[in-house]
Formats: structure tokens, sequence, C-alpha cells
């Protein structure tokens, strides 16, 4: 546990030691220099986006985050932490999302592979192959291509690129990414993926290969609702979702589309029967 209020650990060793959790506190980020091996992490009331940055570049263990802001945690959830939970919450459910995480490590083996596109990255050894070739990336360009990978599809700012690829202590100019970016992208060819510079925002790396989610709105009394609710799916997704609308088309017709969908989707149809929808 890092941070937290006095006593809280204590508190949470009243609850996890009898079914044989350690439990250890630091009260800094960096306490995980002398503590390698965890299997959990729960991080209260410092700096998230740091800690989370800190905690990602040092382990692969669970982390719950524990704070106020909700935009701060989804924030950290977008950089790797696993769950979050408001400030003041009881220790009780504090102490069941930690069992349910350790629960969740048990059944999931480690992650030692990333792959997106045709990059896989081997996380233990530092190496990244395009297919059979292997990336001459520097130490830096790992670690900016781990992040990019892990969020792939996600606009991320270059303050949020710094703190999880440069880490907290890092001094110096926000525009070093933009050189970094630089550097990557030529040795991303044929590789299935490309990144996007969005001017004054930051950047996003895209599967170029993998199909588009296609989403349909049906609403057969009222064509007007479905095409709003299109229109808007569309404009926030900026493209990368297949927006139709089903207007007022016929119930009979409308049903054999979705049908249509769900078999792209990989649902099971077979035992489906063109059938009236209600509104």
């Amino acid at each position: 546990m890092i941070g937290g209020a006095p006593g809280t650990a204590a508190h949470l060793k009243e609850r996890l030691g009898p079914r044989g959790t350690d439990i250890v506190a630091h009260g800094r980020v960096d306490g995980l220099q002398r503590e390698p091996f965890v299997d959990a992490i729960v991080l209260d009331g410092v700096d998230l986006v740091d800690g989370t940055a800190a905690v990602r570049r040092a382990t692969a263990a669970p982390l719950l985050i524990i704070g106020p802001d909700q935009a701060v945690a989804a924030t950290c959830l977008g950089m790797g932490a696993d769950a979050w939970l408001p400030s003041g919450s009881a220790m009780n459910l504090v102490a069941a999302q930690v069992l349910a995480m350790l629960a969740k490590r048990a059944l999931s083996p480690p992650r030692t592979h990333l792959k997106v596109g045709r990059i896989e990255l081997n996380l233990e050894a530092r190496r990244a192959h395009v297919q059979d070739r292997e990336l001459p990336l520097t130490p830096r360009e790992f670690d900016l291509l781990n992040v990019f990978l892990l969020n792939e599809g996600t606009v991320l700012s270059r303050d949020r690129i710094l703190a999880a690829a440069w880490g907290p202590r890092f001094v110096g100019e926000p525009k070093t990414v933009d050189v970094h970016v630089a550097w990557l992208r030529p040795k991303l060819e044929a590789s299935g993926v490309r990144i996007t510079t969005l001017r004054g925002i930051g950047y996003r790396l895209d599967e170029l290969e993998r199909a588009r989610p296609r989403v349909l709105f049906v609403c057969v009394e009222n064509a007007g609702r479905s095409q709003i609710a299109a229109a808007f799916l569309k404009r926030m997704s900026d493209g990368r979702v297949d927006v139709e609308s089903a207007g007022t088309r016929p119930a009979k017709r409308v049903h054999s589309e979705v049908i249509d969908v769900m078999r792209e989707v990989g649902i099971d149809v077979s035992n489906e029967r063109p059938k009236a929808l209600s509104a």
C-alpha cells in the first residue's frame, strides 16, 4: 500500500491478514524499489497520475487507485490502473476490491507479450518484432511504443506520454515527445499501425487492418431519434466506428439488419427467425 491516511494499512491488514495476505505500507511510490515482488498495489492519496506511471514502469501487478477526482481516475485507468474507488470508501470495499484483483491475477497468467497489428513486444526481454523482423529500438523508444500499444485507439497528450514513458521525475520540454515520435515512426513501416498527430492535443496509435466496429441504431417508430443518436456517435468516434441509422424501415427488414450485425460480430444467430419488433 502506497500513501493513505495513518492507520489505513493496519485496517486493511485486519481484513486481509486472516486470508493469508501480507500488507506492506510505504509513504512514497519509490518504496516499490524495496518491494520488487508484490501481487497487488493500492495507491491512495498520492499524485495518482505520476504514481500510476511509476508503478507501471516498475511492475505489472494489479493496481487499485483511491482518490476523489473522476477525471484523474479516468486518466489513470487509461495508463494501466486496474480499478478505482473514491476517497473515503469503506475499508470492507477496499479489501473486497483487492481480493478481486488477487483472484483475477491467480486466474490470468502474467502478461509477457503485447501484440497490436503486426507488432509484438516481448516485455520481459524488451524486444520488439514485426513478424520475423526485429525492430532496432532504443530503450526510450521501446517504452514509448509500449505506452502507445497499451492505449491503442486512445488520444494521449504529451504530458500523459511523458508521465508514462519517461516517469514522474522527468525534467525537460514536452516537445521531447515530438522528437522521439518522429524517430519511432519510420521504424513502424509495414507494422499495421500508425501514429497520428492531433495538433494541439497529442497523439493516437491506430491499428490499420482491424475491421471497424459497426453500430446500427434501431428505433422503428421514430426515425429522428435513431438518426440523432447515430450522428452523435459518429461524431464522437472520430470516424473510427461505422454508424448507421435504421430509421423507420419496416420492422421485419430492421430485424434482418440486426441479425446481420450480430452475425458480423460473432454472435450465434442460428435460432433467430425474422419476426416483428416492438417499438
